[in-house]
């Protein structure tokens, strides 16, 4: 049900396109390989075409409280602002071809399972949640805190100028005394949270199955993982200026599709400082 192609790029070799068809693959005996024509996947990655799901406006964004849309239609409409590509190029698995693909809302693209869909969520203080979810969920986790156990991405789009914002990051980066009692932050993660430093300006959290933590649908039967992104802007950071923060959740029961989602956020994503180049 895959059709997997080598696409010979000009000047480049070939890439491998991955997409959803209904078309059985071609055999073997009909393609040939031609180790010529193609370029060597680099610890079994190479450059792979995806679809990409246009996300719904859930009407909880305009300030409603329960009903947000779903992909299928009926309480949201679809973003047509920014640009809303088609097919991404992204160096992932292999072995994921046909597992994952994208979900964009024009500004922000994030990557997800096969089939879901997704919608984007605006908070009365400015955050952009985008939200990807099972397509046949009856009760999909776009209102309010998602319930324990949660399956979904979340990718959470803020900045330390709201005291949600810096609330988000208080319990994994070093913030101003003043800004963490206006975030009510004690600056101390849940119990039970584990969280490293990948780099100055990244942080890897994992919330343990059965434990409530900081990422959206921790708590379930199953464990939760996620990055927060916070560019380390000096003086920014320590005069506690309003600096773009990126956080993403993935809560899945398919565990092993989350290191390749949380990898492709944490570089298409990661917040461009307002400072750069100056």
């Amino acid at each position: 049900m895959l059709v997997v192609a080598g696409a010979a790029l000009t000047g480049c070799g070939s890439s491998l396109l991955g997409t959803t068809s209904t078309t059985p693959a071609p055999s073997a005996s009909t393609t040939p390989a031609s180790t010529s024509a193609t370029t060597a996947p680099l610890n079994g990655e190479v450059a792979v075409a995806f679809p990409v799901v246009g996300c719904t406006t859930a009407s909880a964004a305009t300030g409603g409280s329960g009903t947000g849309g779903s992909g299928t239609g009926g309480g949201g409409t679809t973003s047509t602002q920014g640009w809303n590509p088609t097919i991404l190029l992204a160096p992932i698995p292999t072995a994921l071809v046909g597992k994952v693909e994208f979900y964009s809302d024009g500004a922000h693209t994030v990557l997800g399972p096969t089939g879901w869909t997704c919608s984007v969520i605006t908070s009365n203080q400015g955050a952009i949640v985008l939200v990807v979810y099972p397509a046949d969920d009856p009760n999909p986790p776009i209102s309010g805190i998602p319930a324990a156990g949660s399956e979904g991405v979340f990718a959470t789009f803020d900045s330390t100028g709201h005291a949600q914002g810096a609330a988000l990051v208080c319990p994994f980066f070093t913030i101003p005394s003043w800004q963490q009692k206006e975030a009510d932050c004690s600056g101390s993660k849940p119990a039970g949270e584990q969280a490293s430093m990948s780099t100055p300006d990244v942080v890897s959290v994992t919330d343990p199955a059965g434990v409530v933590g900081s990422l959206e649908g921790s708590g379930g039967v199953f464990p939760v993982t996620g990055t927060v992104i916070f560019p380390q802007v000096v003086p920014a950071v320590t005069d506690g200026s309003s600096i773009d923060i990126a956080e993403e959740s993935c809560s899945l029961t398919a565990t092993a599709l989350c290191p390749t989602v949380l990898s492709d956020f944490e570089v298409r994503e990661f917040p461009v400082p307002a400072s750069a180049g100056r």
